[in-house]
């Protein structure tokens, strides 16, 4: 199960021509599990599969989402939050407003929607996770950049329930 422990490494950023605002960056993956645990894993066990590369305090951080807020906590007991919760509906949805590292009041909207896969004999999910809403320009790329690479976070998820990261599909925007 090496996917899980080890860590995707970050691509190059995607750049727009004459200062655009970045597009939307949509992934999917679809999950063997029903959608009650992996919403669950999701939100309440992000501390065992998020990656640290994606932490600002790296190995031995707690990543949370609890009390309206994600964020992470040090081992020194540091607390970062990176986005508030806008909505949620366990089970089937969540919406992050993400302001870590975005320019001073614009953040990008992260959404984290849970289906029912087409083919429910074996009750699976299908997660789709959108970003967008980024500041124009170089801004919006640095925002992007800083805000996460969702398809290493994604294939870490899959990970987490024995996928591998090619299971996560990249459907609009992203990376060349």
């Amino acid at each position: 199960m090496e996917p899980l422990f080890s860590h995707s490494p970050r691509s190059e950023p995607r750049r727009t021509a004459r200062g655009e605002t970045p597009p939307s960056r949509v992934y999917r993956l679809e999950l063997p599990v029903p959608r009650d645990v992996v919403y669950r894993a999701f939100v309440g066990d992000a501390h065992l599969w998020w990656p640290a590369d994606w932490t600002r305090f790296g190995e031995g951080t707690h990543v949370f989402i609890e009390d309206g807020v994600m964020g992470e906590e040090g081992e020194n007991g540091e607390t970062v939050v990176w986005a508030e919760v806008r909505h949620e509906e366990p089970g089937a949805d969540i919406v992050f407003s993400w302001s870590e590292g975005a320019p001073a009041g614009s953040p990008t909207m992260v959404a984290v929607e849970l289906e029912d896969a087409s083919d429910q004999t074996l009750g699976g999910t299908v997660v789709t996770v959108t970003q967008d809403g980024s500041a124009s320009g170089p801004g919006g790329d640095a925002q992007l950049d800083r805000s996460s690479d969702w398809r290493a976070i994604l294939e870490r998820f899959a990970a987490f329930f024995g996928q591998l990261p090619e299971a996560v599909e990249q459907l609009a925007g992203g990376r060349d």
